[in-house]
């Protein structure tokens, strides 16, 4: 019987450590690792008002060669913070953004699947774009009509479809559904004329094409559905096979394919694999009942004796 839980991920988190230190009020960059490269500038400050975010502390995450995106660094437009850069925020002494994470490159003989759930993951190990079976076709095809809003810093609502997704495909939770692609830039572009990142949504840097032939899941433009056992199919709206109706973006646009990372590596096959899990009213009605019996049997038992 699995025992019931929940896991809360934040795309743009933060972690708070106690440090005596003026010059470092949060603390040392609080993620280091062997995965990536951390370069701090702790004496780093930002001039001007305007923001609420008073940052005292620098790190910038340099991820290997064979990666090519960063999760985890804050991602707030709000407050100037989307250059995949983390911050100490001197003014609750809160190192802002989660654990970083480099997310390996695109490729499409790569799937991690869930057979009884009818859905896949093409692209990575924990990354890429999500799949459902199609049993009219007995095709696979991609989930479609889902936008994301690249200037939301939290996109609380978007995370709740890559919770539904990774939790159905047997991963703990979602991790993002956008992350930090570095870019060289050159002269002619207005931007520093050093290595930088830029935030990008997952399903805009996919754009996974595929022949018009194969099923088109479109999602209904609601939240995700959150009930017990709830699969990403519940969450469709209408299957389109073949061709997309003329002016039906939410069917024929790459760019809203259902893209996005999950968190950890894939449960074995005894995990749940949806949403959270429970005993059946069947089951605890029959638990109750038979409790209710034992304690009867006993005191029979203790009378007979007495």
């Amino acid at each position: 019987m699995l025992v019931p839980f929940l896991v809360v991920v934040l795309l743009c988190g933060s972690t708070t450590v106690t440090s005596s230190d003026s010059s470092r009020p949060c603390g040392d960059f609080p993620w280091p690792s062997d995965d990536y490269t951390v370069d701090c500038d702790y004496d780093f400050t930002r001039p001007g008002p305007g923001y609420d975010v008073t940052p005292h502390g620098r790190c910038e995450i340099t991820c290997p060669g064979h990666t090519e995106l960063l999760a985890g660094p804050p991602c707030d437009g709000n407050q100037g913070l989307t250059d995949g850069a983390y911050y100490c925020n001197m003014a609750n002494a809160t190192w802002l953004g989660t654990t970083p994470v480099c997310l390996g490159y695109y490729n499409n003989v790569t799937m991690v699947t869930d057979e009884s759930n009818g859905i896949r993951l093409v692209g990575g190990t924990s990354y890429g774009c999500v799949e459902l079976f199609d049993n009219v076709t007995q095709q696979w095809g991609p989930v479609r009509g889902w936008v994301l809003d690249n200037f939301n810093p939290t996109d609380d609502t978007q995370m709740e479809w890559a919770h539904l997704a990774c939790r159905n495909l047997r991963f703990s939770a979602g991790l993002a559904t956008k992350a930090y692609i570095k870019r060289d830039w050159t002269a002619d572009d207005s931007w520093p004329l050093t290595d930088h990142y830029e935030l990008y949504p997952l399903q805009y840097h996919y754009e996974p094409r595929y022949p018009h032939t194969v099923p088109k899941f479109v999602v209904a433009k609601s939240p995700a559905p959150q009930w017990e056992g709830a699969t990403l199919h519940d969450a469709v709206d209408r299957v389109v096979r073949g061709p997309c109706p003329d002016g039906d973006r939410d069917c024929s646009d790459e760019a809203f394919s259902l893209c996005l990372a999950c968190e950890g590596e894939q449960q074995d096959e005894q995990s749940t694999s949806g949403a959270i899990s429970t005993l059946s009213p069947v089951m605890t009605s029959a638990i109750m009942y038979a409790c209710a019996l034992h304690s009867v049997a006993m005191f029979l038992i203790a009378t007979a004796v007495a």
